[in-house]
């Protein structure tokens, strides 16, 4: 049954509602009268039961009870004897109560299907609004979803859970790109291992295997076998739960950083070759210095080797000074060799060899080196290098670099001392669990404002300097795992120092 918008709906007016009850019933007397003439039918009961069925579901409960009294009027008025009169005869009560019963019975069934109805269309409004409400949250959920892939693939980072006792994987859509794996292939824990390198495969197994505590995190990097026989580099996050059904799970992200590592080795590449020619620049501003040291034994070889040849030349050779002389020769050819070794060593560009050394070794080979300088500038040198250290693990060449690099450093700034002594002092000794080494200088010392910018590349005091070799020097230092800085003296000058974890320390 089709039904009325209820905006227009009668019963929203009660002067339309009851006044429709009336013209109702009115409406279906008059058609019964005119079937009666034309047809010879009487339907009086049909069309009022009809009438009124037609009020209770139009208007509601009052305006059909005033149908159902307005109908018995004209029920009793016009079709009973006597017409025109409200007189019942006794043989007519049971007529009339029965047209009542069924009057009211169809007043009742017509309400309940109205409330019915209108308890439908609630529901259907209802219905309608969980629906819009259901679709626009699917709406903002795919939304959302789309955001979240597009994240992903910015960051290139992949989400996955690992269920540890049946090593089920789920992977994010980022996650099958970045490990390069088919959406059409189950990610197991079978696929995983095979992918990893072998070498990484071992301690992936100690971090995702059973028996580890519950909500403990993991951080590490591992190297992937991509299908196309390429390596990437992922970086994992990941952290095990406790589900409540009783599994537990290994939830995180893994990040392709293989661009990341690719620039890191660039730059470090790029770090080596300034350092390189760092240490060629340094070795052209000692060029007075590396004469000496070469100088000064050759001379003596040939003054030795002149001596021994006036002893052979005698009438009677003197054998012993000859062999004293030549004995001379060769501890000042190895000498001249040596040095010459550790200029090559400086000059040459070569990788890093990370070895366990002795920081006091390294001080005394640097100072060798600047022995030419330290007599030219009227420098005062004190080497106060502490015993017992335990070795460094770091590259020889580059830690001389920085004692170089800082003991010329202090050089330069005592260069326009005048007013007192030129002091320059290198010590060592032990801090923490580590080595530090300090070059402590009595120059003009450091303005307070240039002392954070000190280590930035191409940041100089000098007019003709660069810029560099401070920064360099913390490249160095910092790549061996320690740290290095500078502050001014409570006297004139100022204190360049720099510290490197032991050996067992830096392994740990």
């Amino acid at each position: 049954m089709s039904t009325f918008p209820l905006s227009w709906r009668p019963s929203s007016s009660p002067v339309i509602a009851y006044g429709l009850a009336v013209l109702a019933v009115t409406a279906a007397f008059a058609m019964a009268r005119l079937l009666e003439t034309y047809l010879q039918t009487m339907p009086y009961v049909s069309l009022f039961l009809c009438a009124i069925m037609f009020v209770a579901w139009a208007a509601g409960l009052g305006p059909s009870l005033l149908a159902v009294a307005v109908a018995v009027l004209y029920f009793t008025f016009f079709l009973l004897p006597p017409e025109g009169t409200f007189e019942v005869a006794a043989n007519d009560i049971p007529r009339i109560a029965l047209f009542l019963v069924t009057a009211l019975f169809v007043v009742a069934l017509s309400a309940a299907q109205r409330r019915s109805s209108r308890a439908l269309a609630r529901s259907n409004e209802a219905l309608g609004r969980t629906n819009r409400a259901l679709q626009a949250e699917n709406a903002d959920r795919r939304r959302a979803e789309t955001y979240l892939d597009e994240a992903q693939a910015l960051s290139r980072t992949g989400y996955f859970a690992w269920k540890v006792k049946s090593g089920e994987i789920f992977l994010s859509s980022e996650g099958y790109r970045v490990l390069d794996i088919d959406r059409d292939d189950e990610p197991t824990r079978d696929l995983v291992l095979q992918r990893v390198h072998p070498h990484d495969r071992a301690n992936l197994q100690a971090a995702f295997g059973p028996g580890r505590p519950n909500g403990q995190d993991y951080d590490f990097e591992l190297r992937w076998l991509a299908p196309a026989n390429a390596t990437k580099h992922l970086h994992v996050h990941a952290r095990r739960v406790h589900l409540g059904s009783g599994e537990e799970e290994i939830v995180g992200a893994v990040i392709d950083v293989t661009e990341t590592r690719q620039a890191q080795d660039t730059l470090q590449a790029m770090q080596a070759a300034l350092a390189h020619a760092s240490r060629v620049a340094t070795l052209g501003e000692m060029s007075a210095s590396i004469a000496h040291e070469v100088n000064q034994p050759l001379a003596s070889i040939v003054a030795n080797g002149e001596a021994g040849l006036r002893w052979l030349n005698r009438k009677e050779p003197v054998l012993p000074e000859v062999e004293s002389a030549m004995k001379r020769i060769v501890r000042d050819a190895t000498r001249a060799s040596e040095v010459v070794q550790r200029l090559r060593a400086l000059a040459r560009k070569a990788p890093v060899e990370k070895q366990p050394l002795d920081l006091n070794d390294v001080i005394r080979e640097s100072i060798g080196l600047l022995q030419r300088e330290i007599l030219a500038n009227r420098v005062a040198l004190t080497a106060d290098l502490g015993t017992g250290l335990a070795p460094v693990l770091a590259d020889r060449i580059e830690l001389q670099q920085v004692v170089i690099n800082l003991m010329v450093n202090g050089m330069q700034a005592l260069a326009s001392v005048t007013d007192r002594p030129r002091l320059l002092v290198v010590r060592s000794s032990v801090e923490g669990s580590g080595v530090l080494v300090a070059i402590q200088d009595s120059g003009v010392g450091l303005d307070a404002s240039t002392v954070a910018r000190l280590f930035s590349p191409f940041f100089t005091t000098r007019e003709a300097g660069m810029g560099l070799g401070l920064s360099i020097c913390r490249s160095i230092v910092e790549a061996h795992g320690g740290r290095i800085w500078a502050s001014a003296n409570d006297g004139p000058g100022a204190t360049f120092a720099f510290s490197l974890p032991f050996q067992q320390e830096l392994a740990a």
